[in-house]
């Protein structure tokens, strides 16, 4: 009984050790928002984890449907990501400080809170106000809005995805690992 509770106390290290798959929020340092899938050589600039990174596409990989979207993978630093979420980020400037920050809005963003990225990342606010100041009838830049009581200018609206580092193929699993132990792998 003693060695079955040493082997378990053993698995159970490993599990816990086992290293999380890396996730990025960026954001593409080309152009405003689009679908269209850049092209390789473009820089992706990193807004979380850390922000202001700047990633080189080297390859995409298209699901089929010929624009950038979830279950794409994307190659950066030699490195392949799983696409997990597309959708704008808007660059906020505060209209009193002049301070610049992230954000992406949760669902619609009219009427559902915003989720920064940076600089502080995971802060979420609701949108209390939108003002239409270039008059085209949608969000966009120029427009004033108001996020948590805070009045911004839209500074810019660009292209945002999150990706998670896929696994190698080479990569052992931790349950390789635990299996190993035992000599039944």
């Amino acid at each position: 009984m003693k060695n079955c509770a040493a082997i378990l106390a053993v698995a159970c290290v490993l599990v816990a050790a086992a290293p999380g798959a890396a996730q990025l929020y960026l954001e593409f340092a080309g152009s405003p928002v689009r679908e269209d899938i850049p092209t390789d050589c473009s820089e992706w600039h990193e807004l979380w984890p850390s922000f202001c990174l700047i990633h080189h596409q080297d390859a995409y990989v298209d699901n089929g449907d010929g624009a950038v979207s979830v279950c794409d993978v994307i190659i950066l630093n030699g490195t392949r990501y799983h696409v997990d979420w597309v959708g704008p980020t808007y660059e906020l400037e505060n209209t009193a400080t002049g301070e610049h920050s992230w954000w992406e809005p949760t669902g619609d963003p009219y009427t559902d809170p915003w989720h920064q990225i940076a600089p502080m990342y995971c802060v979420t606010m609701p949108l209390i106000e939108w003002l239409d100041e270039n008059q085209d009838g949608m969000l966009s830049e120029c427009d004033l809005v108001f996020v948590g009581g805070v009045q911004y200018h839209v500074a810019a609206i660009n292209l945002d995805i999150t990706v998670t580092e896929e696994p190698s193929p080479t990569d052992h699993s931790t349950w390789t690992a635990i299996k190993n132990l035992f000599g039944t792998f």
